[in-house]
């Protein structure tokens, strides 16, 4: 599907743009590939962009106090994603994003956005709806964390995210889950 298409679907779901007004938004943004392992976002860096993702997966996480990495959440297509502190705030990131496999986004700066909010009103009013779909979905792959066992957990992930299961480094997974990389190693075998 070609990257406006994909755009412009997403967008209609909110029933609040029209094709020209979606038109009007989607030439604003930008094309740009990430390749896997590369980063949208390093924390410390100002976050001055929105992206969306249209292939492949991210991963945002933070460095805890012992330097290692904490996987806070995945991203598969058709989601806004931002550090939305560090972009409102125009303050160093803590987030990390980045790319777990190939991915291909679409990005719109600050200023553009600013100044696409400020001609379209009913954008801004799109992304709360954004904004709110992403809180959401956070709130929803984060609750099965906090409940069973790690086999479980991650039981209930591969059956529910099969995407991010085949195709996330076992490292991501295991720091999500909250457990170290052997531990799912053997979850993994006494599963299959």
């Amino acid at each position: 599907m070609k990257l406006f298409e994909l755009f412009s679907k997403h967008i209609k779901q909110t029933g609040i743009l029209s094709e020209k007004e979606i038109e009007e938004v989607y030439a604003c943004f930008e094309s740009e590939i990430i390749p896997k392992n590369h980063f949208f976002l390093q924390a410390g860096q100002r976050c001055g962009k929105i992206g969306f993702l249209c292939s492949g997966i991210l991963c945002s996480f933070i460095y805890n106090t012992e330097g290692d990495e904490v996987v806070k959440h995945f991203l598969e297509p058709n989601q806004f994603f931002t550090d939305l502190e560090s972009y409102e705030k125009a303050q160093p990131a803590q987030l990390n994003i980045i790319a777990v496999t190939d991915a291909v986004i679409l990005r719109i700066s600050k200023q553009e956005n600013t100044k696409l909010q400020n001609k379209l009103p009913q954008w801004k009013s799109a992304q709360g709806i954004f904004a709110s779909q992403a809180l959401n979905r956070m709130i929803q792959m984060q609750n099965f964390l906090r409940f069973g066992s790690a086999a479980e957990q991650y039981q209930y992930f591969v059956k529910n995210y099969p995407n991010l299961a085949r195709h996330v480094p076992l490292k991501y997974i295991a720091s999500y889950l909250g457990i170290t990389q052997s531990s799912l190693s053997r979850l993994r075998r006494e599963s299959f």
